[in-house]
């Protein structure tokens, strides 16, 4: 497949959002952990914060197996953000307001539903997809000219 280097420049900017939005995540897990645990499982969270900090330098250096690794850590945060983020928020908000036990809960089928299918059509149709597919590829191709 041939793309654009204005798509990949698009999913070379996605990529690195997502990396800042796992580093800001990895960060506000290590501090809810110490907030609510305090030291006790502290030395656990480093070892794996770090593992992954490491593995997104080694990333940056060039490293295939790093871009491998990367590559699936952002996956699921890009899930987590447009997909469990939204249906969470909206299933808070509805359920303050004692909207998802009018059908005898069949709401709470419903909306998760509803949300996920809308933010699918939203990320294909602005081809987030397709621009991380094309930087993907291009990397890829960029790693084994090395």
């Amino acid at each position: 497949m041939l793309f654009s280097s204005e798509q990949i420049s698009r999913g070379k900017k996605i990529v690195n959002t997502g990396i800042i939005i796992l580093i800001l995540l990895l960060l506000g897990d290590f501090t809810v952990n110490l907030v609510s645990n305090g030291t006790k499982g502290l030395t656990e969270k480093i070892i794996i914060n770090g593992l992954v900090l490491f593995n997104i330098f080694l990333y940056y250096k060039g490293n295939r197996i790093a871009f491998k690794v990367t590559m699936f850590l952002l996956s699921i945060v890009y899930i987590f953000i447009f997909g469990l983020l939204p249906v969470y928020l909206v299933l808070g908000v509805l359920h303050m307001l004692n909207v998802l036990d009018v059908f005898g809960g069949a709401l709470y089928i419903i909306i998760p539903v509803l949300i996920i299918i809308v933010i699918n059509i939203l990320i294909f149709k602005t081809e987030f997809y397709d621009d991380v597919l094309a930087f993907k590829n291009y990397y890829q191709v960029k790693i084994k000219n090395k």
